[in-house]
């Protein structure tokens, strides 16, 4: 308990709200069909503070539907969805109001990207990884919002993986390696491991790995200050902090609903994975982090509600010790999310009026 009394400064409230137990532990029986995705996980029922986020309209976005923003100065980096787009990346000048044209346009030409699937900052440097192409695309940050088309530089990966994070413009951390019972990879660009951690222990008998990392799918976020990330998990509503620079070290936390992976096992080809039912959930579906906070967007929809189960109205607000800080009710269904550094201001997508929305953070 003693992590979270750091974190909240209501501890009265923290010890009330806060069950701090090991869930689902292995040892008892390792032969059940149970799936343990981390050995100690910390569990609670309630965030110590809710409030309501009120959002202002700020820009009415046409190309496309933001999957991620990115807050560099007063510049709003647009990353899209890859359906219909011309290009995948677009900057919102906050001080002119002005969009910028498209850069790293959709196609296969030289510079070009088919199936770019997240996006992030890095340094310098700004990136996005080609799910289709299995490629990294990289480009200077300056050059990106100086309003001139920035050209990118491509890296060639030979395997496939759900998420990767930039960690310098040499290593990255990758998550959906097939063969892997770890859930992270760091590496370098040829794709030579220099650490695994986040090991999947215990996993039943008649589960295929592939499946079960299916069904882990989750999010990466790198402390902008380094040695920390956080990975949240698409269909769970865990997360789990690990330190980069000890790698063995990590933190789960789970709540306020608790609820865990229902795993159906479906088959492609040589290739396994997670099955959606109407009672699949999803979790988090996006998020955003300052060197102070982790900010989640969270649905906590079923594959039932399917049409809007990509979006979310709350973001779940945490502490980079994993204490759950609180729950911020949005006015808006959205989708993209970006932080300004000082926690003060917050930036998403309105889905249902097309806006690019600005609100404060209390």
């Amino acid at each position: 308990m003693s992590i979270y009394n750091k974190g909240i400064k209501n501890s009265r409230l923290a010890m009330l709200s806060i069950v701090a137990f090991i869930f689902m532990t292995a040892c008892k029986d390792k032969d059940k069909d149970e799936i343990v995705i981390h050995d100690d996980i910390i569990s609670f029922s309630k965030f110590p503070k809710e409030t309501k986020i009120s959002f202002n309209d700020i820009y009415e976005y046409k190309k496309g539907i933001p999957m991620s923003l990115h807050f560099v100065d007063s510049t709003l980096i647009i990353f899209n969805l890859s359906h219909e787009i011309e290009s995948f990346f677009y900057n919102y000048s906050l001080k002119s109001g002005q969009l910028s044209k498209g850069y790293l346009k959709k196609g296969r030409g030289p510079s070009e990207a088919i199936g770019a699937f997240c996006s992030g900052l890095s340094g310098n440097s700004l990136w996005a990884y080609d799910i289709t192409l299995k490629k990294i695309f990289m480009t200077d940050i300056t050059k990106a919002i100086d309003n001139n088309i920035p050209t990118f530089n491509s890296y060639p990966l030979k395997s496939n993986f759900y998420q990767i994070a930039l960690i310098d413009s040499s290593r990255f951390l990758s998550s959906g390696l097939r063969d892997s019972k770890y859930k992270i990879q760091e590496m370098d660009f040829s794709e030579k491991k220099i650490n695994e951690f986040g090991e999947f222990k215990h996993i039943p008998k008649n589960l295929p790995l592939d499946a079960l990392k299916d069904a882990c799918h989750s999010f990466f976020f790198l402390k902008p200050s380094g040695g920390k990330v956080v990975m949240s998990y698409l269909h769970t509503d865990l997360l789990e902090i690990y330190e980069t620079n000890k790698p063995f070290k990590s933190k789960a936390v789970q709540g306020p609903v608790g609820f865990n992976l229902d795993i159906k096992v479906g088959k492609r080809g040589m290739f396994n994975y997670m099955k959606k039912t109407d009672e699949t959930k999803k979790a988090f579906i996006g998020g955003a982090v300052t060197d102070k906070y982790i900010y989640l967007l969270y649905s906590g929809l079923s594959y039932a509600e399917k049409a809007d189960w990509s979006y979310g109205k709350f973001v779940y607000v945490y502490d980079w010790n994993g204490a759950p800080i609180k729950k911020l009710n949005l006015d808006r269904r959205t989708t993209g999310l970006a932080i300004s550094k000082d926690d003060k201001t917050m930036y998403s997508y309105d889905v249902d009026k097309g806006f690019i929305i600005k609100a404060e953070i209390k």
